[in-house]
């Protein structure tokens, strides 16, 4: 028992010394932080708040107390799951003097919830502060708002019910970014009441390609529409205003009195809310955004105070943001990604569909058949008359059992040298590119994917070109560096990234994002009888090896397209079925479906890259979503890259797949068949809350109802008739579902042009409905719907309008 006693002593001793020196070492570390002459103060997102897998700003400020400091500033982000993060380290140089505060605007991706951002000053190896930054709030819904009222379209936040509620955020000039692609993570950009004059010309042009590719932009104007559209894109505005004018009485507007509205005339836009003849709230498709202007102020009485404000604000939000969620099932090749792997909306996410085809990499070309020939010829030459000849002079013939073995081991070291300088040393990239153009842009937005070879360790640095790229590491569900989660490092002044720690002969990479020159592939088509018929011209300097057009199932084959050379387009549409891949994914040779034996050929390598492409062209812009869907897609191939690379300096072996993908909108159907699939929607209207499910774009609508609006685009002089909604989706079982298990109810109405009013009508949500005549607008062709769902929930996609064109 003593002997117990004593050993419990002594270990209780040993445990109080254990604490008390963990306490003194954290009391010194605290001192020693408290002591620190450099603070970090950063925030990331906008007011705290990120959308995640979007690039989004972090702002920070650096003060020094201390000596002069000549470092560098890192910001660390982490990219994919806990268990197999990937770090990105993007840096800056730092040159701080004493006394000074020093503020930097970088963008980082937060790929997921969760994850910290790490800021930290690095000088010769040693950290000399570090801080943490973490978002306070994660938005599904992203809204940014340029006012000078702080409280400016709040009300967005009250249109729909937690967690799936708007977030609103409100900007400054400096939040404005000067690339697109990070102005993406807004689902819609606001304007009101704020002096736009003082964007400068980047800012300008990033609006106009933001929304060109995709995005939303809302501009209230009133009594002050000058300085408000002043620094706007003026060719992306629905209205020209020239003035102000005040009505009385608007019965457009419930009634009200002394509205202030601007005054102008359309430029390629449409007002969908006027009074008499003076437009209200007006809008015109940009690219494949949309831009909505309202001539009157959301903050200037009486509009703040009236009834009818919030359901107006509520559908101008849908309209808008629901403009590039168009819902047919006919062109939309990416929702059968089973074989491919991640689909998403950052690059990280979106590698995973070409881990295989980065990792497949042709073997080195076979050696010179002129050198092997000299050396053969050389081996023969010195193993026979040039031996015997010399040891014949020599009179040492019997030496002949020593030289021959010395010749054969010069000559093979020789080769094996020659080798490894001519093949051994070869760096080799493998780069998969897709550009992106939208109608009518002088620029396109570029995802490109590169995979790095090199034959010996150490670390590798590779020149992107430099120019605004942003850059994330590869998915590490990809057969990357065995595992190795050693990341990349960034430097944000020139866009070299650098690969610590390659091993020999593994496979690593990066993807950027950048906006480029747009290469000009313009086409015509238009339906008549069944059949898209027109042309596809190159206008670009590039020769593009191969081409097709698809449309849904049904595609065409163009070959090649040398600069200035056409082709004609002739082909029938189809739906794409369930149960299957759709046919787009089977044009080219590929081992995606079905088994393989032995190695890959050329051709196979290469259409699996195709193909693997292909499986990613489900949203045409960079917003991640459907922006094209029920419009034909242009798909041009060709081993030119628009992005070269150095590494370390050099030129390595590369090999280049890059597609060009060109939406190509319908320019008028003509007599015939409509087929299935081909008029798809626009949600123009909803009540009730929404969840995200599955793609990106994809939501569920619950309880609540959903208008539609369907406008074939008819050729002067046609009418349609014998009108039918067909309602399917290849990726999930559509039908009424509910939380609680019950049957939940769906119901339809459409339009009745002749009455001006809703009546019912038999919809199916699966299946075929077929319309009176009185709810297809005998001018346009217009057809409106809404279905109204209780006790559930209903997936607003894969309905498309039919019929006869006569």
């Amino acid at each position: 028992m003593a002997a117990d006693s004593r050993r419990f002593a002594t270990r209780l001793a040993l445990a109080l010394l254990a604490i008390g020196t963990a306490l003194s070492v954290s009391a010194g570390g605290a001192q020693a932080a408290a002591n620190n002459p450099l603070t970090i103060v950063a925030h990331v997102g906008y007011s705290d708040v990120v959308k995640v897998q979007q690039w989004m700003p972090i702002s920070i400020a650096i003060t020094n107390t201390g000596p002069a400091i000549d470092g560098t500033l890192e910001i660390q982000a982490v990219f994919g799951p806990r268990a197999g993060a990937w770090p990105a380290s993007y840096q800056s140089s730092l040159v701080l003097a004493t006394g000074t505060t020093k503020h930097f605007r970088s963008y980082v991706v937060e790929e997921s919830s969760g994850y910290l951002i790490n800021v930290r000053i690095v000088s010769n190896g040693r950290v000399l502060a570090s801080q943490d930054a973490a978002p306070t709030h994660i938005a599904s819904t992203l809204i940014g708002v340029l006012s000078d009222d702080s409280t400016a379209l709040d009300d967005f936040a009250l249109l729909h019910a937690a967690p799936n509620a708007p977030t609103v955020v409100h900007l400054g000039l400096a939040d404005i970014a000067e690339s697109p692609i990070a102005l993406r993570a807004f689902d819609l950009l606001a304007v009101d009441d704020f002096a736009t004059d003082g964007l400068n010309a980047g800012q300008r042009t990033a609006i106009s390609e933001y929304v060109k590719g995709g995005g939303s932009l809302l501009v209230g104007t009133g009594a002050s529409w000058r300085r408000t559209v002043a620094g706007l894109p003026a060719d992306i505005l629905p209205m020209e205003l020239t003035g102000l004018t005040t009505l009385n009485a608007s019965s457009a507007l419930g009634g009200l009195a002394e509205v202030q509205v601007a005054s102008g005339t359309l430029t390629g836009g449409t007002a969908w809310l006027s009074d008499g003849g003076q437009p209200l709230i007006t809008e015109k498709p940009v690219g494949t955004g949309l831009v909505t202007l309202a001539t009157f102020d959301w903050k200037q009485d009486p509009i703040p105070a009236w009834s009818g404000t919030m359901p107006l604000l509520r559908q101008a939000f849908v309209r808008t943001t629901f403009a590039a969620q168009q819902t047919s099932a006919t062109i939309n090749i990416g929702p059968f990604i089973g074989p491919f792997g991640g689909q998403g909306n950052s690059t990280y996410d979106r590698s995973g569909n070409l881990s295989q085809a980065l990792a497949s990499l042709p073997a080195l070309d076979t050696p010179s058949l002129a050198l092997t020939g000299v050396l053969v010829l050389l081996y023969v030459l010195l193993v026979g008359p040039i031996n015997f000849l010399v040891l014949g002079a020599l009179h040492r013939r019997a030496l002949a059992w020593v030289t021959l073995p010395v010749i054969a081991v010069v000559v093979a070291a020789a080769a094996y040298g020659g080798g490894i300088l001519t093949k051994g040393q070869s760096v080799q990239t493998n780069q998969v590119s897709i550009i992106h153009v939208q109608p009518n842009s002088d620029s396109a937005y570029q995802e490109t994917y590169t995979g790095i070879l090199t034959p010996t360790r150490g670390d590798y640095v590779v020149g992107t070109g430099g120019g605004p790229l942003l850059v994330s590491p590869i998915s590490s569900s990809n057969p990357f560096d065995g595992g190795n989660q050693a990341g990349i490092e960034v430097s944000v002044e020139n866009g070299d990234v650098t690969l610590p720690g390659m091993t020999a002969f593994t496979l690593r990479g990066f993807a950027t994002e950048g906006m480029i020159a747009a290469p000009q592939l313009l086409g015509h088509l238009q339906l008549i009888n069944g059949q898209l018929t027109g042309s596809i011209e190159n206008r670009s300097p590039v020769t593009f090896t191969d081409a097709v057009v698809i449309a849904g199932d049904g595609y065409q084959k163009l070959g090649a397209l040398a600069p200035g050379a056409s082709a004609a387009v002739g082909f029938v549409p189809r739906s794409i079925g369930v149960g299957g891949p759709p046919a787009a994914l089977s044009i080219y040779p590929n081992y995606s479906f079905g088994p393989q034996s032995g190695p890959p050929t050329d051709a196979q390598r290469s259409g699996e890259t195709k193909t693997r492409i292909l499986s990613m062209l489900e949203g045409a812009g960079f917003k991640g979503m459907p922006s094209a869907v029920g419009v034909p897609l242009l798909i041009a191939w060709t081993g030119h890259s628009f992005g070269a690379v150095t590494v370390n300096g050099g030129h390595p072996r590369a090999h280049n797949q890059t597609a060009v993908a060109v939406a190509l909108p319908i320019e008028q159907l003509g007599a015939g068949p409509v087929p299935t699939g081909l008029v798809g929607p626009r949600i123009i209207d909803f009540e009730g809350s929404t969840v995200q499910q599955g793609p990106p774009g994809t939501n569920l609508v619950e309880n609540g109802n959903v208008t539609f609006k369907f406008a074939p685009p008819l050729a002067p002089g046609l009418q349609l008739s014998g009108a039918s909604l067909n309602a399917s989706n290849p990726v999930y079982l559509k039908g009424p579902t509910s939380s609680n298990g019950s049957t939940s109810s769906i119901r339809g109405e459409a339009w009745d042009w002749s009455q001006a009013t809703w009546v019912d009508i038999a919809y199916k949500d699966t299946g075929t409905t077929a319309l009176p005549a009185t709810v297809i607008k005998p001018a346009t062709g217009e057809v409106r719907l809404r279905v109204i769902v209780s006790n559930g929930s209903f997936l607003p996609s894969g309905i498309s309008l039919s019929g006869t064109v006569q």
